[in-house]
């Protein structure tokens, strides 16, 4: 039973009196207020009397485990659920601080809130107060920080959100930091504030299923840089119905704030310089630019234009009056950046130069290119980076009239990749090591010692031999094998790094798989890692496939090297008999998992039925309250499974069989 007691942000109740009785029963909670019988787990327990057998309200009080009082109420009746004591609390209820202050004053009307909840500070100050109606929260809820100044106010309907919601500023309680807009539990709109200012503005537009569609309007105060100072995009956003319900319960409706994980810009975008003039116009879909995109470039009195729709997206310039342009253009509405660009009739031609500053304006990278006269890269492009009084070449990609062709080194984050290109297709030799240094940017490939990925591209397709690590931030998994055509071909080793002392790791092999052509084909065994033993020895799982799905027979060993679980599979599914061993009980069960007709039996080592209890545990997860489940079984068949919460000994639930089959309720 969890004594209703919400924390934080939402929460309890108060009412009536009554004359106290003799309370000389007594129950115990854990710190989540779970009843539990060991006393010496506990951290609270209760006083009551449960020989009352009177119609009205029932005292009980609440103490600490070192015997101070935590609180005190009514509650109208006792109920017991699979053993549980459950308290219908009725009336006032209060509890307190162990320095004796009041912390909270609530009301419940047939257990459920009902009525003013009121918490406050040990300092004696108000935390929050709100109302509920049948468990419900119902009307406005205010909180305040521990000074006894507003931080934010909500209003609530039957339970959900409905109406203007307020955040104040947590430096600044005088300002208001975030106004909400809910309809019947939706937010319609939102507005965030900087130091009194409009910050930010998100208006829901449309919504259908699981989707929706919102204008996000970013505002940015004068002196932040870059120049832009508003943007406005219309959202295409997944709806996500956990986040938005998780959100509103604890009411930081920001944690829903339609992060770019899942969203999409789709529809038009525009931002602003602070003079108010639009810098870029332009259209995405579903998170792609497409059409037409316009830049301005006020101090160049010219504009430039980006076509999405065209595979080349030559980029051409032209003056306010639409006229193309020929010079050198200086573009630096980007925050520390400038470009120079030689400009013929409207298109780059030529010379193209970007310099980069750091918050000093000091350069410290220099890009460089050029571009033939159809607007097209063409020839080495480079970027150089300041190494001491010197500018080294750390990166470099080469073009022939647009089109990839010859040896190009990127870095990515802390990556260098090397590649080589043939007529805009990969072709040869694919490298990637990692940068641990600035110093390692400008080394030649064979002396930077950390390699990530080695392979052959061949006319833009994988091709032989390739070695690569799946795992790059420990490096834990790593694979090895062939490619044709670009698909896997072949036996595939996979590796799994194995500590003996938790701290250094060895690489063991996981797992060898077949492929032919991309898909899973053939034998697939997995290892395990066990220390000194080789990986042929220790084969945790053997199984087959046909076209990336497990198809035929099946089998997965323990520890000692024995058949733990047997059985088919016919097209990704389990078929036919399965059989699985437990050694140390020296008995097995064979399960029909494609009939449910066929009841479950369990055997003796030498084929005989069993009579007796079968136990499992396992490491509990998230959604499980129990982690033991014990299996009684009479003349081979199924009678009763009990799940088991081992640290209480407390069942949790009992399925009841009859003739090995469940009985469904």
């Amino acid at each position: 039973m969890k004594k209703s007691i919400i924390i934080a942000v939402m929460a309890v109740i108060s009412i009536a009196t009554c004359t106290a009785q003799n309370l000389n029963d007594k129950v115990y909670f854990d710190e989540d207020w779970n009843v539990i019988a060991d006393a010496s787990k506990a951290s609270y327990y209760r006083l009551y009397n449960a020989n009352d057998k009177s119609t009205g309200l029932k005292p009980y009080k609440d103490f600490y485990i070192n015997d101070i009082l935590q609180g005190e109420g009514y509650y109208s009746k006792i109920s017991k659920i699979d053993g549980e004591i459950d308290f219908i609390e009725e009336g006032e209820q209060k509890n307190y601080y162990e320095s004796g202050k009041l912390r909270e004053k609530w009301y419940k009307k047939n257990g459920d809130m009902h009525g003013e909840d009121i918490m406050y500070y040990e300092n004696g100050n108000l935390m929050y107060q709100t109302y509920y109606e049948n468990g419900k929260p119902n009307g406005k809820y205010t909180k305040y920080d521990s000074t006894g100044t507003i931080d934010r106010v909500f209003n609530y309907k039957h339970g959900i959100l409905d109406g203007k919601q307020v955040q104040y500023a947590p430096d600044n309680r005088a300002e208001i930091w975030k106004e909400d807009y809910f309809n019947n539990g939706l937010m319609e709109k939102e507005i965030t504030y900087s130091h009194g200012s409009v910050r930010k503005t998100f208006t829901l537009i449309s919504r259908e299923n699981d989707s929706f569609i919102a204008n996000v309007t970013w505002y940015l105060s004068e002196d932040e840089d870059p120049l832009i100072s508003k943007r406005s995009i219309d959202y295409l956003y997944d709806f996500d119905p956990e986040i938005w319900e998780y959100a509103f319960q604890l009411f930081y409706v920001e944690t829903a704030d339609f992060n770019g994980e899942i969203s999409q810009k789709h529809g038009k975008y525009q931002s602003f310089d602070k003079q108010g003039r639009i810098i870029t116009d332009g259209q995405y879909s579903y998170g792609k630019k497409i059409g037409k995109w316009t830049n301005n470039l006020y101090s160049q009195n010219c504009y430039y234009i980006d076509d999405y729709d065209n595979v080349n997206n030559t980029t051409r310039y032209y003056t306010f009056d639409n006229k193309p342009i020929t010079g050198i253009v200086t573009q630096d509405e980007t925050e520390g950046v400038k470009i120079d660009v030689n400009i013929k009739n409207g298109i780059r031609c030529g010379k193209y130069t970007a310099y980069h500053y750091d918050d000093d304006g000091e350069i410290y990278m220099k890009y460089y290119g050029n571009y033939d006269n159809l607007g097209q890269p063409d020839g080495y492009f480079h970027a150089e980076l300041l190494f001491g009084s010197e500018w080294k070449t750390v990166d470099y990609s080469n073009y022939i009239h647009g089109v990839k062709h010859g040896e190009w080194r990127t870095i990515e984050g802390d990556s260098i990749i090397f590649k080589n290109y043939n007529n805009g297709e990969l072709d040869g030799e694919y490298l990637i090591k990692i940068a641990n240094s600035k110093e390692d940017l400008i080394k030649e490939k064979d002396s930077l010692w950390h390699k990530i990925t080695k392979g052959t591209y061949k006319n833009g397709r994988k091709t032989g031999h390739w070695w690569m690590i799946t795992d790059r931030e420990w490096e834990l998994y790593q694979k090895e094998g062939n490619f044709i055509d670009g698909m896997e071909e072949g036996e595939w080793i996979f590796y799994g790094m194995f500590s003996t002392d938790g701290y250094f790791g060895e690489r063991q092999i996981e797992a060898i798989i077949n492929f032919h052509e991309g898909k899973r084909e053939g034998k697939a065994i997995r290892f395990k890692n066990k220390a000194n033993m080789p990986f042929k020895d220790s084969i945790f799982v053997v199984g087959y496939f046909k076209n990336d799905e497990l198809d035929g027979p099946y089998e997965k060993h323990d520890n000692d090297g024995n058949i733990s679980v047997k059985g088919n599979y016919s097209n990704g599914k389990e078929t036919g008999v399965w059989t699985y061993t437990y050694s140390t009980e020296k008995i097995y069960r064979t399960s029909n998992p494609d009939d449910d007709n066929i009841p479950d039996r369990f055997y003796t080592i030498d084929g005989k039925p069993f009579t007796g209890t079968h136990t499992e545990t396992f490491e509990r997860d998230d959604d499980s309250d129990y982690d033991t489940v014990v299996v009684t079984v009479k003349n081979s068949l199924i009678q009763q499974v009990d799940f088991i919460d081992s640290a209480t000994g407390k069942v949790i639930y009992t399925n009841n069989y009859k003739n090995g089959l469940l009985i469904k309720e």
